[in-house]
C-alpha cells in the first residue's frame, strides 16, 4: 500500500525567515489588538473579519482584502533542511495545511497546476516531475497564489466539511472540459478498491497516511471529520489502511481520542526542544514503497 505524508506549519517554524502566526494575526487585527485567550484560530479570524466588515457593502471584498494581506505575508516563507528531507522520501502524494510553497522551494521544480477550484480545495493539486517520477502536493487548506482559497475562518471550514461530506457520500460533482463529472461514494470505492483520486480525501482511505509537523488542533474540523468518518468505516470492516501521527509529546485526552479514531500515535524520543531532530526521526520512520506498513 502506498504512503502519503500530511505535514503542517511545525516544519515551517524551522526556517530562518519563518512567518509567525501570532504576528500575522496581530497584523490583520488592525487597530484593535485583542487578546486571543483560548480562542482557536478559526474564531480569532472570524472576530477579525466581523470587526473589519463594513455594513451594507460586499463582505466578499472585505474578506478578500484580509486574505490578500495574509498571502502577501506568507510569500516570504522560506524552505529548510527538513523540507529537503521530506522531498527525498519515497512518497508520491504530499498533503499540507500550509498555504505557502516552502516544500516546492525544496524541490526546486516548477509545478504543473492541476486545480480549477477558486475557493475550496478538495482537488487543489500541483504536480512536480522529478527524475524518480512524479510528486503531487495537495494544499488542502488553500494556497497563497489564490487568496480566496485560504481557509482560516469557521465559515470556510464548515463549507469545506460540507464539500467533503458530499464527496464521501458520492453526491459531489465538478466540471471537466465543460462536462459535469460525479464520483462514486467512498463505501463503493472501499468495496471495489477502486479510487478516482479526484480529491485528497481518497488518500485517507486508500493509503497509509503519516502526519508530521501538525499538532492536529481541534479547530482543524475538516481533518477530524475525515478521521472520524474513516474510523466509522473501520468499525464496519471496510478500511485496511493505517494512519500514523508523529509527535514528541501528547496529552492523555488527545492520545485516547486518536486511538479511538484508529490512529496510531508514534512517540519520537528526542531531546526537549530539538524539533529538527524530532522531524528527522519521524520522517526517517516512514517506510518505502516496498517496506509496507510501519511496525507497531
Amino acid at each position: 500500500m502506498r504512503n502519503t505524508v500530511l505535514f503542517g506549519n511545525g516544519i515551517n517554524r524551522l526556517s530562518d525567515n519563518a512567518v509567525s502566526w501570532d504576528n500575522l494575526l496581530n497584523n490583520i487585527k488592525g487597530s484593535n489588538i485583542f487578546d486571543n485567550g483560548n480562542l482557536p484560530n478559526t474564531m480569532v479570524y472570524e472576530r477579525i473579519f466581523m470587526e473589519h466588515h463594513v455594513a451594507n457593502k460586499s463582505h466578499k471584498a472585505d474578506e478578500l482584502k484580509i486574505k490578500n494581506s495574509i498571502a502577501k505575508a506568507m510569500k516570504s516563507q522560506g524552505s529548510n533542511e527538513i523540507f529537503e528531507l521530506l522531498a527525498s522520501v519515497d512518497v508520491e502524494n504530499y498533503l499540507t495545511t500550509n498555504y505557502d510553497y516552502a516544500f516546492e522551494k525544496a524541490l526546486n521544480i516548477s509545478p504543473e497546476k492541476l486545480s480549477t477550484e477558486e475557493i475550496y480545495s478538495l482537488r487543489r493539486k500541483r504536480k512536480y516531475s522529478t527524475k524518480s517520477g512524479s510528486k503531487y502536493l495537495w494544499n488542502i487548506h488553500g494556497e497563497i497564489e489564490h487568496p480566496k482559497s485560504i481557509m482560516l475562518g469557521l465559515d470556510h471550514y464548515c463549507g469545506s466539511v460540507s464539500k467533503i461530506d458530499s464527496y464521501v457520500k458520492g453526491t459531489y460533482k465538478h466540471t471537466v472540459s465543460g462536462q459535469s463529472v460525479s464520483v462514486a461514494s467512498m463505501q463503493d470505492k472501499l468495496k471495489s478498491e477502486k479510487y478516482c483520486f479526484t480529491s485528497w480525501v481518497d488518500l485517507f482511505f486508500s493509503s497509509n497516511v503519516h502526519i508530521v509537523g501538525l499538532s492536529l488542533d481541534y479547530s482543524e474540523t475538516d481533518l477530524w471529520w475525515v478521521l472520524n468518518k474513516r474510523a466509522r468505516f473501520v468499525a464496519d470492516g471496510l478500511v485496511s489502511n493505517k494512519i500514523y501521527f508523529y509527535t514528541n509529546q501528547i496529552d492523555d485526552e488527545k492520545m485516547g481520542l486518536l486511538k479511538s479514531f484508529d490512529v496510531e500515535v508514534v512517540i519520537t524520543d528526542v531531546v526537549e526542544g530539538d524539533y529538527k531532530g524530532m522531524y528527522e526521526s519521524s520522517i526517517n520512520k516512514i517506510p518505502t514503497k516496498t517496506e509496507g506498513v510501519l511496525a507497531a
